[in-house]
């Protein structure tokens, strides 16, 4: 498998540099944005093939970057995966509802991380195959 290109948002600099920490350069190539414009703007200018998005997002939050691929950008491609310490039913019912892949609750363990990436994307590629 190719080296992936993950699009992280989080505002948080110690996640940032737990992500950093359990990413392997040899699995993928990152791109880190701060708030949820950011995201955005990466997304569109690089195209990545996975997106870890935060809810709790300075201006723009997670559910509106989301909202904004799936149904202004309708790219139903891009593998987006929700990282979050929002767990309750409602908040994972309706990023669901907008296609997300998957939905991995912080804290997270460092080491289970990319695991749980590649196989979220390999399985999201074999439904769209």
């Amino acid at each position: 498998m190719a080296a992936l290109k993950i699009l992280i948002a989080e505002d948080e600099k110690v996640t940032q540099k737990l992500y950093q920490a359990s990413l392997p350069e040899a699995l993928c190539e990152h791109k880190i944005a701060t708030d949820g414009d950011e995201a955005i703007r990466i997304y569109d200018e690089w195209k990545p093939d996975v997106l870890l998005l935060d809810f709790g997002l300075p201006n723009t939050n997670g559910y509106q970057v989301l909202k904004t691929i799936r149904e202004e950008r309708k790219d139903k491609k891009i593998v987006i995966i929700m990282v979050s310490s929002q767990s309750d039913k409602d908040s994972i019912v309706a990023c669901a509802k907008l296609g997300v892949q998957g939905y991995i609750v912080k804290p997270f363990v460092n080491r289970e991380l990319a695991p749980k990436i590649v196989k979220i994307y390999k399985e999201s590629r074999k439904e769209a195959t």
